[in-house]
């Protein structure tokens, strides 16, 4: 019994729970879309409810991730209203925007000529498209389990970037490359994610009315790269493997023909912006954000011992010990201050 619950507080620190929840929910996302199920968001909190109950801080999930997860339905629910407004769409702009940056070129006519006879490039970057609902959840459970102000900072600037987003597809829609194409804009670019996996969606999803002229600004880029900003502030050696995935994703998106180039680019600058007034306009004035406030509430394990105590040799304070490991020195990240006093407390075929 003691070994097991040796075990148990050694799984439960910071650093393996996350080696183990990236794993678990690569997986589960791997066999999802293999078996051609949609990665949506409703279906991943379920299947993150046995890493929270390994944590040992089941309600305190259910507090921070149901409304999340509400909030970014809702917001998925609410780009449906776009295409019943009756604002025609923006198609030759955008056109004639690329071709301009690209000297007469256009980025996605390229990349499908070139590569288009390619199907395991199709079908690799179709899963990377795949996983836009699983890669912003996925960050925010790393920044959960290492330090809960992080985790709402990171909550709060998706949320705020997902409907500043929404109001620009509302008053400007735009058609994605492939649309284009039916439209005789932009011809030789086709639609090459639901030729390759198509895929089911859950009940609840199909009910939002996913928004098919919502290009700009590409979400799908706006997602990995403010979860690289986030992942950032806590450790830059975390962040870097994380560089890889941005360019991997933009890629996928404009050789999938589902956004230009200059919605990519677009969706950089919107997360970039939305960090920077999260961390130097409203960080400072809410003390819910202050990363000394979100160590206090870091994950440990119910059942470690709390500070002056000690049970089968192990040391109370050892629950810390990890999150060096997340943290390079004089970073604010983990904030090992708030530490050393821790006691037990995304395919939608749019954007």
């Amino acid at each position: 019994m003691a070994e097991e619950r040796a075990w148990l507080r050694r799984i439960r620190r910071p650093g393996p729970l996350v080696a183990l929840s990236i794993a678990y929910l690569a997986l589960v996302s791997g066999v999802m879309i293999w078996r051609g199920i949609s990665v949506s968001p409703d279906y991943l909190l379920l299947c993150m409810v046995p890493l929270a109950l390994l944590t040992g801080r089941f309600v305190a999930f259910l507090r921070d991730w149901v409304p999340f997860v509400a909030l970014f339905l809702g917001y998925e629910a609410l780009a449906g209203i776009a295409p019943k407004l009756g604002v025609p769409p923006k198609v030759w702009p955008m056109v004639h925007i690329e071709r301009w940056i690209f000297d007469g070129r256009s980025p996605n006519e390229v990349l499908q000529r070139h590569f288009g006879h390619l199907h395991w490039l199709i079908v690799a970057c179709t899963v990377v498209y795949f996983c836009h609902f699983l890669y912003p959840l996925l960050v925010g459970l790393v920044l959960w389990l290492i330090n809960r102000a992080f985790f709402l900072r990171y909550v709060v600037a998706l949320l705020a970037m997902s409907f500043l987003a929404f109001v620009v597809f509302l008053l400007v829609p735009t058609a994605p490359p492939w649309l284009a194409n039916d439209w005789h804009a932009l011809p030789g670019v086709h639609d090459l994610v639901f030729r390759t996996l198509p895929s089911s969606l859950s009940p609840y999803f199909k009910r939002l009315d996913a928004d098919p002229i919502a290009a700009f600004p590409s979400l799908h880029a706006a997602y990995p790269t403010l979860g690289a900003l986030a992942l950032w502030q806590v450790n830059r050696k975390t962040a870097y493997f994380t560089v890889p995935w941005c360019f991997i994703v933009f890629f996928s998106v404009v050789f999938l023909g589902q956004h230009y180039a200059i919605d990519v680019f677009g969706g950089i600058a919107v997360a970039v912006a939305t960090w920077l007034v999260m961390n130097y306009l409203i960080v400072p004035h809410v003390r819910a954000l202050s990363a000394t406030t979100g160590a206090e509430e870091r994950v440990v394990a119910a059942d470690e011992p709390g500070p002056g105590a000690a049970a089968d040799g192990y040391r109370a304070g050892a629950a810390a010990e990890p999150e060096a490991e997340l943290q390079e020195p004089g970073q604010t990240g983990g904030d090992t201050a708030g530490t050393a006093v821790a006691t037990p407390p995304g395919g939608s075929r749019k954007r």
